[in-house]
């Protein structure tokens, strides 16, 4: 009698703890007749939390969704802090914007990845538990090229962005803007030999169309008109970050310019590469250049977004 009692609870409490655990879904949506593939990451406190913010994890040029949710390691920090973080996938292992060389011998037509987002987005809001006024991209080398061009596109929907090995195109510098003040967090390698650090074209871009120079503005240069932007406080606080690995050829310097509504921070690292603080040397160095160990970009991510208010 006393068993038959207990089963209803034990099966009761089996429904919570599935609850309970984090859940990775492999999911597509319908974009101007196009099927485009993400995978969205709920943290274990998703089913009783109430709104919770939103990080689009864009994968770089080359890569995709899914091999960047191990690269970037945002998983933990996700359920650590209840986030949620989703994986949007570009046709062709490439996101589309002007100005940036595709890479590729032919080029998609007709994809417009900024509208790809905003439907995204307009889905995510709608069928889950997504607050609005915080929601946030982050990538590298051309996840973090969009990062900035959704930044700039989208910029009363995206609310602050950390771009790595980032930056925006010449074809673009012009017209670059926020819509209202935005945080970023800039994060480059002074021997980035992909999106170089002093702008231009950076190795292996080759130009495929007219409208894909790869002429990349310098990285100060674009910092300084991000500053101006969000009317931030010319007098910087600068800070050297310990050199926990004196053996990785590296060490960064964080910049952090005080903002009435918006912090822009920028960790400059030198000798930096084309890489993800904290993360593998997915390539040779002779290719990329090389890791800095003396910090996690994920964690510093996770620092700068949990600040926006």
């Amino acid at each position: 009698m006393g068993s038959k009692i207990l089963l209803p609870f034990i099966s009761s409490f089996c429904v919570l703890c599935s609850f309970a655990q984090s859940q990775d879904i492999d999911k597509t949506i319908l974009v101007d007749g196009r099927e485009r593939q993400y995978l969205i990451h709920l943290p274990p406190a998703f089913s009783r939390a109430g709104k919770l913010p939103l990080i689009f994890a864009l994968h770089g040029g080359g890569g995709t969704y899914k091999n960047t949710i191990k690269f970037y390691n945002l998983t933990a920090l996700a359920d650590k802090n209840n986030y949620i973080i989703v994986y949007p996938n570009a046709l062709n292992k490439a996101w589309t914007m002007p100005g940036i060389t595709s890479r590729r011998k032919v080029a998609e037509e007709h994809v417009d990845d900024v509208k790809f987002i905003s439907v995204l987005l307009d889905s995510l809001l709608s069928a889950y538990k997504v607050d609005s006024n915080h929601v946030f991209c982050t990538g590298i080398s051309r996840g973090g090229m969009f990062s900035f061009y959704l930044a700039y596109k989208l910029s009363n929907r995206i609310t602050a962005i950390a771009p790595v090995c980032g930056g925006i195109s010449q074809t673009v510098a012009d017209q670059f803007s926020f819509r209202h003040p935005t945080p970023v967090l800039m994060i480059n390698g002074t021997d980035d030999p992909l999106v170089r650090y002093n702008g231009g074209a950076g190795k292996f871009n080759k130009r495929n169309a007219e409208n894909e120079d790869a002429d990349m503005m310098p990285s100060e240069e674009l910092l300084a008109k991000i500053v101006k932007l969000n009317n931030c406080d010319a007098k910087r606080i600068v800070t050297s970050i310990p050199d926990s690995d004196p053996g990785d050829g590296c060490h960064a310097i964080d910049y952090v310019f005080p903002c009435s509504n918006a912090e822009v921070e920028f960790i400059k690292i030198v000798n930096g590469g084309h890489t993800w603080p904290g993360g593998p040397q997915y390539l040779p160095k002779f290719i990329i250049g090389k890791v800095c160990r003396d910090f996690s970009a994920s964690e510093k991510i996770f620092d700068f977004f949990k600040q926006v208010k």
